[in-house]
């Protein structure tokens, strides 16, 4: 997970989604969650864009997004229709999550650097002593609850994104922007290169980082250091070996 922002909410909210979904709600205050209108369709595009389509629960751009409901619909009915409690979340995500509400971290609410990917295991970690003390019990029942931390599914869907860095289908820019806990992970290790590898290759290492060149494109133009980074990113992480 990674912080996002509070969103405004839409202009037209009150009007289209609000107002007439408590109308219907106290039409029918016996009413099971899968019977309420899905009034909030219409303004899902605008929670998307402030996501930036990524999964706010596993922060991976996710082209099936779908609104959800952080306090639940069974057990908060009158949260429904309301804009601040809607998240954009990635199908499976909004599955795992259920009716667990609050005991879930809430994506307005966590902090960068809580949660850190490990190289090359791709698994989640928390960051205990960056998480305050109140809140450290609900970041392991969200690993736990959520298969954040090394479930196979989630390792897949991580590995795609990171395959393409790797094989120089993308930049490390692009990686960043799709899913930013694998950007940082890499960024980090870039952190520990020695300076004297990069010393002689100044414009190309810009470059790398900043947008225009592939790690492909790296090994092409500059070989010596697309090997030390190669190197770096092999470096198994000894914070937690699965299994």
């Amino acid at each position: 997970m990674i912080r996002n922002e509070r969103l405004p909410e839409p202009a037209s909210f009150d009007e289209e989604v609000r107002s007439p979904g408590n109308a219907w709600l106290a039409q029918h205050p016996d009413a099971q969650p899968e019977a309420m209108p899905a009034l909030w369709r219409p303004v899902a595009h605008h929670l998307a864009a402030g996501f930036k389509n990524r999964c706010g629960y596993s922060a991976m751009w996710t082209r099936r997004g779908t609104v959800d409901h952080y306090l639940s619909r069974s057990t908060h009915p009158e949260k429904a229709y309301e804009w601040d409690n809607y998240r954009f979340a990635s199908g499976e995500m909004n599955s795992r999550k259920g009716t667990w509400d609050d005991r879930v971290l809430d994506p307005f609410e966590i902090e960068d650097g809580w949660f850190e990917i490990l190289l090359p295991s791709l698994e989640l970690v928390m960051i205990e002593e960056r998480i305050p003390i109140n809140q450290r019990e609900r970041a392991r029942f969200t690993l736990k609850k959520l298969r954040l931390q090394d479930d196979d599914a989630i390792l897949e869907q991580r590995q795609s994104w990171y395959d393409e860095f790797l094989n120089g289908e993308v930049t490390l820019s692009w990686l960043a922007r799709k899913a930013p806990l694998i950007g940082r992970a890499v960024q980090r290790r870039l952190e520990d290169l020695d300076p004297a590898t990069i010393a002689d290759e100044q414009t190309h290492w810009r470059w790398f980082l900043e947008e225009d060149l592939t790690l492909k494109g790296l090994r092409r133009r500059a070989p010596r250091l697309a090997e030390a980074v190669d190197t770096a990113l092999r470096r198994p992480d000894r914070r937690r070996a699965r299994g």
